[in-house]
């Protein structure tokens, strides 16, 4: 092939190929995400000096949506690749804490990046189904236990990282409030919750406002997880109640 070759190779024209397979395209917080990320060489030879992978959302700002990279890391590491050699490499990529759940309004997809020398990059993007980890299950159980229904999720930039805020509709006549907004923040020995209700105006407000918003940070310790959703629920109920 020799100098046409590597021009063509150059804008993507018989270059090398990088295609990453997931074994499973799910995974709770916490967990791993694995599979192999597949190289098939092109007509010339060519040296990858890396493939990162890494996980990517969106979050809001304003009235747009930003594409933003939750983390990247080398997964595969320096090697030449002849024409016509298909080389595969497993990995095992960490879900953090952090990461957005894949509900309706939030999204979250794995990022190949290659770096090909004397090619463009021939990235390559996967659909991942993020759920939630057991703890942070147990308290959406618990939430759906007093009655409350998950209607949307919302992934916001605060706080010097992505947040992901879930909301609830309460269930009618039960509570005066209009809405139940939860976010999940890790910490030792069990979760970091912030609460917010919006709650209705009564009286003189009312004639300002028709709703009020009243923010809680709980911290919900191990303990209390691992005795179900049933218990959180009582303990939830009281702090709804006091925001309420």
């Amino acid at each position: 092939m020799g100098f046409l070759g590597k021009m063509m190779a150059a804008v993507g024209i018989g270059a090398a190929r990088v295609d990453t397979r997931l074994s499973r395209p799910e995974a709770r917080v916490g967990e791993r995400l694995s599979g192999v990320v597949a190289v098939q060489g092109g007509r010339v030879e060519q040296r990858i000096e890396r493939v990162n992978l890494g996980l990517a959302t969106r979050y809001r700002s304003d009235d747009s949506a930003v594409t933003h990279t939750l983390f990247s890391q080398p997964v595969v590491p320096g090697f030449t690749i002849r024409p016509g050699e298909a080389r595969e490499f497993p990995f095992e990529l960490p879900v953090p804490h952090g990461t957005p759940l894949s509900l309706p309004g939030s999204e979250v997809w794995l990022v190949t990046d290659a770096d090909i020398e004397g090619a463009a990059d021939p990235g390559d993007t996967d659909g991942v189904w993020i759920r939630p980890s057991e703890d942070m299950e147990t308290v959406i159980q618990a939430a759906q236990d007093l009655g409350f229904r998950l209607q949307r999720s919302e992934t916001e930039y605060r706080f010097g990282s992505v947040v992901q805020e879930l909301s609830f509709r309460p269930p009618a006549g039960q509570y005066r409030l209009t809405e139940l907004e939860l976010a999940f923040f890790p910490a030792p020995g069990g979760l970091d919750l912030l609460l917010e209700v919006d709650r209705r105006a009564t009286g003189l407000a009312s004639l300002l406002t028709s709703e009020f918003e009243q923010k809680g940070r709980w911290f919900v310790p191990a303990a209390l997880l691992r005795q179900g959703s049933g218990a959180v629920a009582r303990e939830l109920r009281g702090r709804v109640q006091a925001l309420s």
